[in-house]
């Protein structure tokens, strides 16, 4: 028993450069090799993927060719007195992430050990974030182009990160948000090592047929595949 607990304790720093060596490796290679972005004159939807050097998010058209004010009405997302100043937030975003760590870390200062434990070994729950914002190109990311039955199975994707009522309609949760173009929902599955936010991301880029990689823990992983 001594030797199994020496040999555990001898391999422990080990773990995360493992971990960092199969992101790496796992991050360049790629599935959907033969993804052609399709132009917006042939009936393509541009689609941003952005990031805030950390954390990736999918940024869709508001309205068409998916109407999501239907599920998330703006003025349920959007600030009162934000919403009458600029009326023209015509795209939205999405996130998905551990609940708590969302909700309990608005800065990087507000970071605690057990909150990162916690959604790390995959015992909190999933939330998702919604924001409206005007213009995606003023945040660091790229632009995707995707045909008609990509968006679609995209839009797919991102719908069945919500949880819903018994009427189908997402669950918000109680909280205000970042900022006074967004709000927090109840999501599906749980965050853990294996599946992080940018994980997420990439599995519902790969369900629409985008090229990406076999596994992104990490943001750089699908920017990489997208160049």
């Amino acid at each position: 028993m001594r030797r199994r607990l020496k040999r555990i304790v001898l391999l422990l720093p080990a773990a995360p450069a493992a971990y960092l060596l199969l992101a790496l490796a796992l991050g360049l290679l790629s599935v959907n090799r033969d993804f052609r972005p399709t132009a917006p004159a042939s009936g393509g939807v541009g689609i941003y993927l952005r990031t805030n050097g950390v954390h990736a998010e999918l940024v869709l058209p508001a309205v068409a060719p998916h109407d999501w004010r239907a599920e998330f009405p703006p003025d349920q997302v959007i600030d009162a007195e934000r919403l009458s100043a600029q009326p023209r937030l015509e795209w939205i975003a999405f996130g998905w992430g551990d609940r708590d760590f969302y909700i309990r870390t608005r800065t990087w200062r507000d970071l605690r050990p057990r909150t990162a434990a916690v959604a790390l070994l995959g015992l909190g729950r999933s939330a998702m974030h919604v924001e409206y914002l005007a213009r995606p190109q003023d945040y660091r990311g790229q632009r995707i182009d995707l045909s008609g039955v990509q968006y679609r199975a995209l839009v797919e994707a991102l719908r069945a990160g919500f949880a819903r009522d018994i009427h189908g309609r997402p669950r918000r949760i109680d909280d205000p948000g970042y900022f006074d173009t967004d709000a927090f929902y109840e999501g599906t599955g749980r965050y853990t090592i294996w599946l992080t936010c940018n994980e997420w991301i990439r599995r519902a880029l790969a369900h629409a047929g985008v090229r990406t990689a076999v596994w992104a823990p990490f943001d750089e992983a699908l920017f990489w595949q997208l160049r």
